[in-house]
């Protein structure tokens, strides 16, 4: 692993050094926060069109149901990529080791 900080790799121009892998739980609790809002909104805008009461009995299902959606999207396009920049390591591991 890579021991330059966030800002040494951020101004590396031979782009040698990733700065996604020091940055995947941040990135990760935005957008779940990010989701958090979509769920409240498709909540708020269920109680807006279908009333207050009836919007509540329907928008928290709605609401819920996209958090989890975009959640869950969101989570694996993260597990993707960790695993495209994990096998980048790997084969920087074995090409250190044949020494190719």
């Amino acid at each position: 692993m890579d021991d330059r900080g966030i800002i040494s790799s951020l101004f590396d121009l031979s782009f040698t050094h990733f700065i996604a892998p020091k940055l995947w739980r941040i990135l990760y609790a935005l957008f779940l926060v990010l989701a958090g809002l979509c769920g409240i909104t498709v909540l708020f805008t269920m109680m807006g069109l279908v009333g207050k009461f009836g919007g509540f009995i329907l928008g928290v299902p709605a609401g819920g149901l996209a958090f989890l959606l975009m959640a869950m999207y969101v989570r694996v396009i993260m597990e993707v990529l960790i695993v495209v920049f994990r096998g980048v390591d790997y084969l920087r591991e074995i090409n250190e080791k044949t020494g190719r």
